[in-house]
C-alpha cells in the first residue's frame, strides 16, 4: 500500500509538471506575439490586439502561480516573465489614456521591483514607470501620495534619475505659481510615454490661468491672450481662437486692435462706500486707543 501511495504520488507530480510545461509553452508564444505587437511602431500598432494578449497572458499567469510546485518559490524566469507583460500592460494603458488600468499594474509591478529585487536584475523601463506613477498622482492632485510615493523610492536615485527628477521639480513649480517653468519643463520630458499625462497638465494649469482673466479683465487683446495662455509656435493663433470658443469668449474685431472681451457678473450683496468703510476703521482704532 505504501508503494502504491508513493507511486500514485510520483504520477501526480510528473503530472503537475507536464501541465505547468505545456502552460509555460503556451505563456512563451502569447509573450512573443504581445511582445511582436507592441514593439511595432505607433501607426501600425494595434492596441485592441494588445489588450486582449494581454488579457490571455494574465489569465495564464494566475493559472501558473497557483499549480503546486512542491512548495518551492516562484523561478526567476516565471518572475521575470510576469514583471515583462506587467511592464507592456502600464504602457499600454497610458497609450490607451486610461489612467485607472495605468494604477492597476503599477501596484501589481511593485511587488516584482521591491520584494523580488534580490532574485531580478533591474528593469530597464522601472524608472520610468514608477516616475509616471508620481506625474500621476501630481496630475490628480494627489499630494499626500505623490509625497508618500516619493518616501518609498529609492534614495540613491531620487537626485540621478531624470525620471524621478522630473515630476518633482514640476510639483515644486506648481507649488511656487512658475506656470512659465511648468510649460517651458513639457518641452524636456524625459519619454514620450509622459505626454499624454503633461497635456492633462497643462491643460488644467491653463484653465486655471483663463479663470483669473475672465474675473481680472473686461477687455484683452489677442496677442497678450496668447502670451498669458502660453500658446506657442506655427498653430498658437488657431489654438488660441478655439480655446476662446471653448470658454465661449468674445471676440471684438476692429480696423486697429482684435480683443476678447469679457462680461463681468454682478457682485453679490450691497455696495460698502469706502467713506464708511474708513470711517468705521477710524472709529475702531480710537476705541483701541482708549482700551490701551
Amino acid at each position: 500500500s505504501k508503494q502504491l501511495v508513493h507511486v500514485k504520488s510520483i504520477i501526480r507530480i510528473f503530472s503537475v509538471q507536464k501541465a505547468k510545461m505545456a502552460l509555460d509553452a503556451e505563456t512563451e508564444r502569447l509573450r512573443g506575439e504581445l511582445f511582436a505587437e507592441w514593439n511595432k511602431d505607433e501607426k501600425s500598432r494595434q492596441l485592441e490586439r494588445v489588450g486582449e494578449l494581454l488579457g490571455s497572458l494574465k489569465r495564464k499567469l494566475i493559472t501558473l502561480a497557483f499549480l503546486p510546485s512542491l512548495g518551492s518559490q516562484p523561478s526567476a524566469k516565471e518572475l521575470l516573465i510576469a514583471r515583462d507583460v506587467l511592464e507592456v500592460g502600464a504602457q499600454w494603458s497610458i497609450a490607451k489614456g486610461d489612467i485607472a488600468s495605468f494604477e492597476r499594474y503599477l501596484s501589481q509591478l511593485k511587488c516584482y521591483y521591491f520584494d523580488y529585487r534580490t532574485q531580478l536584475m533591474d528593469s530597464s523601463y522601472m524608472n520610468e514607470l514608477l516616475g509616471l506613477n508620481l506625474l500621476s498622482l501630481l496630475v490628480q492632485s494627489r499630494l499626500a501620495e505623490f509625497h508618500t510615493e516619493i518616501e518609498l523610492l529609492p534614495a540613491d536615485q531620487l537626485a540621478t534619475s531624470i525620471y524621478f527628477k522630473y515630476p518633482i521639480q514640476l510639483e515644486q513649480f506648481l507649488m511656487e505659481g512658475c506656470y512659465n517653468k511648468v510649460f517651458a519643463l513639457r518641452e524636456d520630458s524625459p519619454a514620450r510615454s509622459y505626454s499624454f499625462l503633461l497635456n492633462i497638465m497643462t491643460d488644467t494649469v491653463r484653465a486655471e490661468i483663463a479663470s483669473c482673466i475672465e474675473k481680472a479683465y473686461t477687455r484683452l487683446s489677442v496677442a497678450d491672450a496668447g502670451t498669458m495662455l502660453y500658446f506657442s509656435g506655427a498653430s498658437a493663433s488657431d489654438d488660441l481662437h478655439a480655446y476662446a470658443r471653448r470658454r465661449s469668449w468674445d471676440l471684438k474685431i476692429t480696423t486697429c486692435s482684435q480683443e476678447f472681451v469679457f462680461s463681468q457678473p454682478e457682485p453679490e450683496g450691497r455696495y460698502v462706500s469706502s467713506e464708511g468703510l474708513i470711517g468705521n476703521t477710524l472709529t475702531y482704532a480710537k476705541e483701541l486707543e482708549r482700551i490701551v
